[in-house]
């Protein structure tokens, strides 16, 4: 011990430079290998994660540090980012547009409504209420039983029940006769029922299938006749003749 004692003395200066080096070498290399292998893989995640919850995310910065491998699975993940952002754009044109379609369509349905002296009512398979002309607006309020309050919207309008005025069972049967029709490839099947209301009136119901692209069955119309006047004039007419 004495003798290496005496053989660094000498040359200790030069031993801790050497080891400084070294351990400035291994830093060095170990702050490369991080860079490599953790920090750049670390830094292209993040930027994917910001990017993930924007709907025109930005195009990726290059990732310094990372090898050629890295950088090329940043140019596909940049790729895929851009496709996903274009395919929602062709999702939200197409959605756009059909929606379009569906108010044009509804417009000009309304538009023909308008233009029919019968009261007309479309309804979905829940009987909640879709379109309705201005003359079934009219008969449901003389149904009404608080018409100057009200004015039959209790009964009537966007997205209210059907079955605020029906009974839920004698729509359930005419929609059943219907499924049935259209299993026996009817064209255009229909069904029809007679109701008497909460105020007394007595109405005559036609429904009709309302088909969906592939044919089944979507929803159902109802034209709806008051027949409480003829009714009352046909019992008339019957107790004078019996009478």
């Amino acid at each position: 011990r004495a003798r290496i004692a005496e053989w660094l003395a000498p040359h200790l200066p030069l031993v801790v430079l050497t080891m400084l080096v070294m351990a400035g070498g291994v830093a060095a290399l170990v702050n490369w290998a991080w860079q490599r292998w953790i920090g750049a893989p670390a830094r292209l995640l993040e930027q994917v994660r910001a990017r993930l919850v924007l709907d025109e995310p930005p195009p990726l910065e290059p990732v310094a540090g990372g090898d050629g491998t890295l950088r090329g699975l940043a140019i596909a993940v940049d790729a895929l980012l851009q496709n996903r952002r274009r395919l929602r754009a062709d999702v939200a044109a197409q959605v756009a547009e059909g929606s379009r379609r569906v108010e044009q369509e509804r417009a000009r349905l309304a538009a023909l409504m308008s233009e029919l002296t019968q009261s007309v009512v479309v309804c979905n398979l829940d009987g909640r209420v879709l379109l309705y002309n201005q003359r079934a607006r009219l008969q449901f309020k003389a149904l009404s039983e608080a018409p100057q309050l009200a004015g039959g919207a209790e009964l009537i309008g966007l997205g209210r029940s059907i079955y605020a005025v029906f009974d839920r069972q004698l729509v359930a049967h005419a929609l059943d006769n219907i499924r049935q029709r259209l299993a026996r490839g009817a064209a255009a099947p229909s069904a029809q029922f007679v109701t008497v209301t909460k105020s007394g009136q007595l109405l005559r119901a036609q429904m009709a299938a309302v088909r969906d692209e592939d044919g089944s069955l979507g929803g159902f119309v109802l034209l709806l006749d008051n027949i409480t006047r003829d009714y009352e004039r046909d019992a008339a007419q019957d107790t004078l003749l019996l009478g």
